[in-house]
């Protein structure tokens, strides 16, 4: 590894993971990012990102620079309500919480 790398890796730890998934979308292959790698992120960056947007004034925009599209952002929400045993009516009233709102 060079030392250009160590020190993105160390000013951005994401970058490798999302370097790893940009080729592997890129190549239409993405199994492979093994499911484990897939999962310890998903569910450290969810953990995360419900602990930094709880009781904030304002919303956590969730997307940085690179948006997901409708699909995605669907088949992630349908795969999180069904691990957390959600349903619509659960999610209705999350929804109409407003932004801050103490949960």
């Amino acid at each position: 590894m060079t030392s250009a790398a160590i020190k993105t890796e160390i000013d951005d730890p994401a970058a490798g993971f999302c370097a790893l998934v940009e080729d592997a979308l890129r190549k239409s292959s993405p199994d492979s990012v093994a499911d484990e790698t897939l999962q310890r992120v998903f569910s450290a960056a969810v953990r995360l990102y419900g602990a930094k947007a709880e009781g904030r004034a304002h919303e956590l925009a969730p997307f940085g620079d690179k948006p997901v599209n409708a699909t995605e952002a669907v088949t992630a929400i349908c795969a999180i309500m069904r691990a957390a045993d959600l349903n619509f009516f659960d999610l209705q009233m999350w929804y109409r919480r407003a932004p801050g709102e103490q949960r």
